[in-house]
This record gives structure tokens, C-alpha cells and sequence, in this order.
């Protein structure tokens, strides 16, 4: 009897180590309700995201509270021993906007040719006698900026060119140049601004009149992009009735910077007795330019593209060519579903960026967490150090800890930001590849 007593002590008391033993795994818990004396924080990135939340993290932070935890910690602690306990303490939940980040899977449907609503209106219309095509070309000083190497004027150019080449024969092509004179300082500003100019008149392609014209200008000034819409307006004012179709496309990098209203002007040209569409295709636009610009080319009945390389800018002008060669037969279902997916793409670039942005001026959810965090665990260490429980070396090497927990949060921010626009660019460019082929099969059933 008192041997088995004795078995029964020694089983239980490797049962209790073997649990001990567990609960030291490095990050294997959340320390909201562990053991502080046990807890070890976590060293790689996936286990920092899963060990929070802490017990003064999130809404739970009090100053005071805090400062009564660290006052009640031994002195002569290391800076793992103090890292351990700040994790502990303030680690933060990242668990709902990691969920989110996984489940960011965008997807977008084009729908079917034949039943498509824009596709439908068209097929009751006749192809129409004349279209006439007017390009508005942004020569404004950052037009000089250079995208791989090449400027960015000159890839215009020659992706320009390239696209009135081969547009159809019954097409009438001109080409209206803006921001050309004067410079880009704010001396010059009035004489920029004023500069709009029609090199290439309303008429059929000549391809050595209309590389002459390209020719005439460089990039120099500012941006008056709504006089330019205005002014193409003033082109195409006697191109009116069924038969005539009138198609804008403004090529540029930048907003309006003239204090013009090129949403209004839009508005306004598509609205007129010449109800011109206006297709806007930014090169080389930051986020905020794009979302400008896309609301110029909403007002103006069109679409907004974007290209970020010369590569990008002809592909935007391939497709465009083929949309006017296809006029009216599934113009109305591409144009229609390019415009879609460009709006799909800016609203889910915006959510990524909502999700995992790093502007400090705008945020993110991601960046709000782990900042709150990083500021949080850098005051606990100084308080630390105030209240005499580290010395001055141990501060610097718990610093050091928790500076490099921010360096992992930030390249963790970074490597996902970028997986999450490689799943957006997958995701438009297999909604892309159905869409030619329904156009390819109604094309040539």
C-alpha cells in the first residue's frame, strides 16, 4: 500500500512539471490570463501576432495600473526578463485584423457578353458613320519624370502614335497639348496655365503631320487640365447628331494644379449636344491622383485607367484601339467592365491600404495596432528604468528588443501589402482573360 502511494506522488508530480514544462513554450499562449512568472514572449513574427492580447492591452491600458505592475517587479531584472513581462503586459490583439489581411481574397465577375446590360443597349444601336477620337497629352513639367529609366513624355508619345496608327479608317483623330509653355516655377504660372493648345486639328491620321505635331512640344509647365477639356470641346463643337460618336482620352500624371474644375468640364463636355465620353488614363499617378482622375473621367461618362510603365501605357492603348475598331459591337461590354475593374481595383487598393498602409499621416488598421503597441512598450522600459528596476544597459538592450519586435511588425506589414496587390492583380487578370474570351467568342462564334 505505501509503495503505490509513493508511485501515486511520483506520477503526479511528473504530471505537474510535464504542465510546466508547456506552458514555458515560447509564444504558445496569449498571456491574458497565464502565468506572468512563465510566460516567455515570442521571437518570430507569427508567434508576436498570436500571443496578445496582454493583460493592460488594447482598452485595457490605465498609466497607473501599469506603474503599480512594474513597481511591484523585483529589481536587477535582464532585458528578457523585462521584455518577457512588458509582452505580458501590453502585447497587443492582433488577431481581428490579421483575419482580415487573410481574408482580403478579391474576385470580379464580368458577366456574360451577350447578356450584359451595355452589350444589350448596344446591339439596337448602328455603327456610326464617323468617330472622332481627340487626345488631350499632359505637358506639364513632371512630365519630364522618368518611369524605368525613360521619360515619360516620350513613352506617351510613342504609345500615342502607336495608337492612332492603327485605329480604323473611318476614325478622326486630334491632339490637343496642355501645360506646354512658360515652366513649372510659380513665375511662370499664369503663361502655363494659359497654355492649351490644338497641334494636331480634327481630321484624318497623317502619320508624318501628326509626329510633327508630337514633335512641337516638351514637357515644361503646370497642369491646367480642365481648360484642355474645355478646349476640347471648342475641337469637336460641330461633330453633332446619332451618327457621330465623340471620344476623349486625357493622358496624364498628374491633377488639375491651374485651380480649374476639370470635373465640372467633364461633366459638362459629356452633357453637351456633342455628348463626348471622357476616358482618362493616368501615367505614373499616386493614389490620391487617381482617385482625382477617376473622378474626372466619371463625370466625363468614360473610365479611368492606370499605367504604371511605358509597357502598361501601350497595353491601355492596345485595348482602347480595340475598343473603337469594335465600336458598338462589345465596346459597350468592355469599356463597361474596364471601367468596372479599375473602380474595383482603386477601392480594393484602398482597402489594402486601409488594412496595411504605412503613410504616417494617414494609418492603417495594421500600423494602428503596432504603433500603439511599440509606444506603449517604450514607455513601460522608461518607467522601468525610473523606478530603478533596470540599469542603463539593460534599458538599452530592452530598447533593442522592442524596437526589433516594430522591424518585424513593419517587414511583416511589407511582405503582405505586397502579397495582398499580387492577389488583386491575379484576381483582375483572370476576370480580364474571361472577358476577351467571351468577346472572342462573340466575335467569332
Amino acid at each position: 500500500m505505501r509503495r503505490s502511494l509513493i508511485l501515486m506522488v511520483i506520477f503526479s508530480l511528473i504530471v505537474v512539471e510535464g504542465c510546466s514544462l508547456l506552458s514555458k513554450n515560447p509564444g504558445a499562449e496569449s498571456p491574458e490570463g497565464g502565468d506572468p512568472e512563465s510566460f516567455q514572449a515570442a521571437t518570430d513574427i507569427d508567434g508576436m501576432l498570436k500571443e496578445g492580447p496582454g493583460k493592460l492591452a488594447g482598452d485595457k491600458y490605465d498609466e497607473a495600473k501599469l506603474k503599480k505592475e512594474l513597481n511591484g517587479l523585483p529589481e536587477g531584472l535582464s532585458a528578457e526578463e523585462a521584455y518577457n513581462r512588458l509582452i505580458y503586459l501590453l502585447a497587443e490583439d492582433y488577431g481581428p485584423v490579421v483575419e482580415e489581411i487573410e481574408n482580403f481574397r478579391p474576385s470580379f465577375d464580368v458577366g456574360n457578353l451577350e447578356g450584359s446590360k451595355n452589350a444589350s443597349e448596344e446591339k439596337k444601336e448602328e455603327p456610326p458613320d464617323r468617330v472622332n477620337v481627340s487626345i488631350l497629352l499632359d505637358a506639364s513639367g513632371s512630365m519630364a519624370g522618368k518611369v524605368n529609366g525613360r521619360v515619360k513624355m516620350d513613352l506617351a508619345k510613342e504609345a500615342i502614335q502607336k495608337f492612332v496608327s492603327h485605329l480604323p479608317e473611318q476614325s478622326r483623330v486630334s491632339l490637343r497639348v496642355y501645360g506646354h509653355k512658360g515652366s513649372n516655377s510659380e513665375k511662370d504660372k499664369k503663361v502655363s496655365c494659359d497654355s492649351t493648345e490644338e497641334v494636331y486639328a480634327l481630321g484624318a491620321y497623317d502619320e508624318s503631320r501628326f509626329k510633327e505635331a508630337l514633335g512641337r512640344f516638351k514637357p515644361t509647365g503646370w497642369t491646367p487640365l480642365a481648360s484642355a477639356i474645355r478646349g476640347a470641346g471648342q475641337d469637336l463643337s460641330a461633330e453633332k447628331g446619332e451618327k457621330v460618336k465623340n471620344v476623349v482620352y486625357v493622358v496624364s500624371d498628374g491633377i488639375e494644379t491651374c485651380g480649374g474644375d476639370p470635373v465640372k468640364e467633364a461633366k459638362a463636355l459629356h452633357e453637351s449636344d456633342i455628348q463626348a465620353i471622357v476616358n482618362i488614363i493616368g501615367f505614373d499617378v499616386d493614389n490620391a491622383g487617381q482617385r482625382a482622375l477617376k473622378k474626372v473621367a466619371e463625370a466625363g461618362g468614360g473610365e479611368y485607367q492606370t499605367a504604371r510603365t511605358g509597357e502598361d501605357l501601350q497595353r491601355l492603348f492596345e485595348k482602347n484601339q480595340d475598343s473603337i475598331g469594335d465600336l458598338f459591337r462589345t465596346t459597350g461590354y468592355r469599356v463597361g467592365n474596364l471601367f468596372e475593374m479599375n473602380a474595383y481595383k482603386l477601392d480594393m487598393i484602398d482597402e489594402i491600404e486601409n488594412l496595411l498602409g504605412s503613410n504616417p499621416f494617414v494609418g492603417s488598421k495594421f500600423m494602428e495596432v503596432y504603433d500603439r503597441e511599440h509606444q506603449r512598450l517604450k514607455k513601460a522600459a522608461d518607467l522601468l528604468a525610473s523606478l530603478g528596476k533596470i540599469d542603463e544597459k539593460t534599458g538599452e538592450d530592452l530598447r533593442g528588443k522592442i524596437d526589433r519586435r516594430l522591424e518585424l511588425m513593419r517587414k511583416y506589414r511589407d511582405e503582405k501589402k505586397e502579397e495582398l496587390h499580387d492577389r488583386l492583380d491575379q484576381a483582375l487578370e483572370k476576370a480580364n482573360r474571361k472577358m476577351e474570351e467571351n468577346i472572342d467568342g462573340a466575335l467569332n462564334p
